[in-house]
C-alpha cells in the first residue's frame, strides 16, 4: 500500500505539472505525438473519438504520415519517438446508499481514480499495435486502492484494404465491438449499466461454487481474436469474433464466447446490432447466455446521441433449470456549449420479469427494477487536461419483496494524458484559452 501510494503522488505530481506547464508539442500523448496532430483531430473530448478517430481506427492506425521518420527493426518499422504516454484522473467521490433496514451510508474519498500506460504505433504498412494498461484503480466508493497485473487493452492488429473494405484483424486483449465504448473512450465518469448487467446480480444469487464477481459482463474487456471490415463507400461495417468469456482475466474455466456486430453508417450517424452468445457463462453449470440488440449513434459538430438496447438471456442462472430474460437500455445526450465546455445527460432502465426456481428446488424468487440518471459537464482547460463534475441517482427495487434502495454519487475529477519524456516547462500558466 505504502509504495502504491508514492507511485500515485509522483504520478500525479509530475502530470498535472506536465500539463498545466506544457512545450509546445511535448504535453500531447501516443498518436498526437507521432504524427504531430492535435487531440481534437480524433477526440471530442478525450477520450471520446469522433468520426474522424473513428476512421482512423478502422484504417488499422494507419493513414496519416509520421511527423517523425519511423526506424526499421528487421521486418518491421516502429514509431520514430517514444510511444509511450501516461493517462491519470483524481478527484473526490461521494456516495450514499440508502436501502431499507441499514443505516445510510455516506462515504466521501478523495483519490485516484486510476493511472494508466497508453502505447500504440504502427508496425509497417500492414501491422499496428496498442495497449492500456491501467496499473493503480480505485474504487470510487470505499476509496480501496488495487494495482493491475492485467492490462485494459493490449492486441496487435493486421490491416488490408481488399475490394473497397477496410479490413482488420486484431488478437489479445480488447473491447468487444458494442455501438458505445464500455469503457476505454467512454465520455461519462459512470459506467453503462445495461454493458454490466448479470443474472447473478439482479438475482442476489448464483449457481453454486460460482462468484458472480468473476461472471463475464460485455462491458469489460475480453481475450479473443476479432475479424471486421468497413466499407466506406457504402458505409456498411460489420465484426465478429471469439473470446475466453473470461473478462480480460486469464483463467480457463468459461466456455468459448462468439460475437457478431453489423453496422451502417450514414453520413456522421451510425445504427447497429450486436449478438453475443456464449455455451456457458459460468462454466460448468451449463448456462446458455445470449445478449442482443441494437444500438445508435447521431453526431454534429455540437450534439450527439447514444442509444444501446440489449435484452439478456441466461438458461440456468441459479442452476435450477429455470430460465431468465433480463433487459437493460439507456440514452445518452452531448452537447457543446463552447468547443471547450460539453455538458450531458443519461438516461438508464434495467428490469426482469418475474423469477421463480422454487417449483425446482430452488427458493430465489424475484421482480426487480433499476433506474438511473446522470448529468454533468466537462470543461478542456487544455487540449489534454480537463475538469469533470457528475452526479447520478438511481433505485432499485425488488418488486417481489417490495424494497427499493435509492443511491446517489457526486464525483469532481481532473483528467490529463501526456507524453512520458515532456518536461514540465513553458511559459503558458493560465488554463484558459481562446475558441
Amino acid at each position: 500500500m505504502r509504495l502504491s501510494m508514492r507511485l500515485i503522488t509522483v504520478a500525479l505530481s509530475y502530470g498535472i505539472a506536465s500539463a498545466v506547464c506544457p512545450t509546445p508539442a511535448g504535453a500531447i500523448p501516443l498518436f498526437a505525438r507521432i504524427y504531430d496532430k492535435p487531440c481534437g483531430t480524433c477526440h471530442t473530448v478525450f477520450p471520446q473519438l469522433n468520426p474522424a478517430g473513428e476512421a482512423f481506427r478502422a484504417h488499422g492506425f494507419h493513414g496519416l504520415p509520421p511527423a517523425v521518420k519511423p526506424l526499421r527493426a528487421g521486418p518491421l518499422e516502429i514509431p520514430g519517438t517514444l510511444p509511450l504516454a501516461v493517462y491519470l484522473t483524481t478527484g473526490a467521490d461521494v456516495t450514499r446508499v440508502d436501502a431499507p433496514g441499514e443505516p445510510r451510508a455516506t462515504d466521501s474519498h478523495f483519490n485516484l481514480q486510476y493511472l494508466s500506460l497508453l502505447s500504440g504505433g504502427e508496425l509497417g504498412e500492414h501491422l499496428a499495435f496498442l495497449a492500456d494498461y491501467e496499473l493503480v484503480e480505485t474504487e470510487p466508493a470505499t476509496g480501496k486502492v488495487a494495482v493491475n497485473s492485467l492490462p485494459e487493452q493490449a492486441y496487435m492488429q493486421a490491416h488490408a484494404e481488399p475490394f473497397g473494405w477496410l479490413g482488420n484483424l486484431r488478437v489479445g486483449w480488447f473491447e468487444l465491438p458494442l455501438g458505445v465504448s464500455p469503457r476505454v473512450h467512454r465520455l461519462s465518469e459512470q459506467p453503462y449499466l445495461a454493458y454490466d448487467l448479470r443474472a447473478c446480480d439482479l438475482l442476489g444469487r448464483a449457481p453454486a461454487g460460482v462468484q458472480c464477481d468473476n461472471v463475464a459482463v460485455v462491458g469489460e474487456s475480453q481475450i479473443g481474436a476479432d475479424l471486421s471490415g468497413v466499407r466506406p463507400a457504402s458505409g456498411l461495417g460489420w465484426a465478429l469474433g471469439l473470446t475466453n468469456g473470461s473478462n480480460n482475466r486469464l483463467d480457463d474455466k468459461a466456455s468459448r464466447d462468439f460475437y457478431v456486430r453489423v453496422s451502417q453508417q450514414i453520413g456522421l450517424h451510425k445504427a447497429g446490432f450486436f449478438l453475443l452468445y456464449s455455451p456457458d457463462v459460468y462454466g460448468g453449470v451449463d448456462d446458455r447466455t445470449l445478449r442482443l440488440g441494437p444500438d445508435f449513434n447521431w453526431y454534429t459538430r455540437r450534439s450527439r446521441v447514444l442509444a444501446q438496447f440489449l435484452a439478456n438471456f441466461e438458461s440456468n442462472p441459479t442452476g435450477r433449470s429455470e430460465a431468465l430474460w433480463y433487459y437493460g437500455a439507456f440514452v445518452e445526450g452531448e452537447y457543446r456549449l463552447t468547443p471547450t465546455l460539453l455538458v450531458l445527460g443519461r438516461g438508464e432502465y434495467a428490469w426482469t420479469p418475474t423469477f421463480d426456481d422454487t417449483d425446482h428446488g430452488g427458493d430465489t424468487r424475484v421482480r426487480r427494477w433499476i433506474w438511473a440518471v446522470t448529468g454533468g459537464a466537462q470543461w478542456l482547460l487544455f487540449e489534454n487536461l480537463k475538469l469533470v463534475a457528475e452526479a447520478t441517482y438511481g433505485e432499485n427495487r425488488e418488486a417481489m419483496s417490495d424494497v427499493t434502495a435509492s443511491n446517489w454519487s457526486v464525483t469532481v475529477r481532473m483528467v490529463t494524458a501526456f507524453w512520458i519524456p515532456a518536461p514540465p516547462a513553458g511559459t503558458r500558466l493560465w488554463p484558459f484559452r481562446q475558441p
